[in-house]
Order: structure tokens, then sequence, then C-alpha cells
């Protein structure tokens, strides 16, 4: 009898709360990727080809991050890195965990590389390669 009343006060206080449906507002959105660093040779001839490593921080609410050629001179490598996110209702939030990750990007050499050789992501400078 004990069960069988706690069953029933159970399903009645379940049936009190009403169907609450949870609104979660997402929409995808691009948006330019959290590039932490750019690894690349220090130097290089001006017709090889050249491999850049982005390492970009990866959030809960990312995907489908990629590379982007914004130009290409002589003297310079413009790359824009994105993501798709998610938006979320500001009450849920990502576990506080850091995760990075890699991209490569590998420019073919042309047109040939002047010195010094600036590569760019995202508006930033990481550095130049000196061509030999």
């Amino acid at each position: 009898m004990k069960t069988t009343l706690a069953a029933l006060t159970f399903a009645v206080m379940l049936t009190a709360c009403g169907s609450q449906e949870t609104t979660i507002r997402a929409w995808l959105e691009p948006d330019v990727l959290g590039v932490v660093d750019v690894d690349f040779p220090a130097t290089l001839s001006a017709t090889d080809s050249l491999t850049l490593t982005l390492h970009y921080s990866e959030t809960c609410v990312q995907s489908d991050e990629r590379i982007s050629v914004f130009s290409r001179t002589a003297t310079e490598l413009r790359l824009g890195a994105t993501a798709t996110y998610a938006r979320q209702e500001p009450s849920l939030a990502c576990p506080p965990v850091y995760i990075e990750k890699t991209l490569d990007y590998t420019d073919p050499g042309t047109p040939t590389r002047t010195n010094p050789f600036e590569i760019i992501v995202n508006g930033k400078s990481y550095g130049t390669v000196r061509i030999q």
C-alpha cells in the first residue's frame, strides 16, 4: 500500500509540472577560429611548397573548421581560419575543458615568393619565412 501511494504521489507531482519544453534556440553562425599559434619553416626556397600548421582551441559548440586564402602575393600569404558555431541559451555552458587541435594548409609556391614572406592569419602576423 505504501509503495502504491508513493508511486501515485510521484505521478501526480510529475503531472503537476506540466509539459516543460526546453527551448534551446540554437542556430549555426560562421565566425573566426580561435587560432593559438602557427608553425612554419624559418627558411624555404622561392618555389617550394610551404606547409603551415594552425593550432586552435576548440569549444563544445564549434564544427566545420576550415582555412581560406584571402590573398597571396610574392611577399605575403593572408589566410582566414573559420568555424561554424552553434549559438545557445546563456544558461547552457560548455564544460571547462581546453582542447587544442591543428589544421594544415599547403601553399604551392606560386607566385614565386620574395624576401621576406609574411604569414598572416585572421589579420594577425605570425612572422616571416626567409626565402633562399
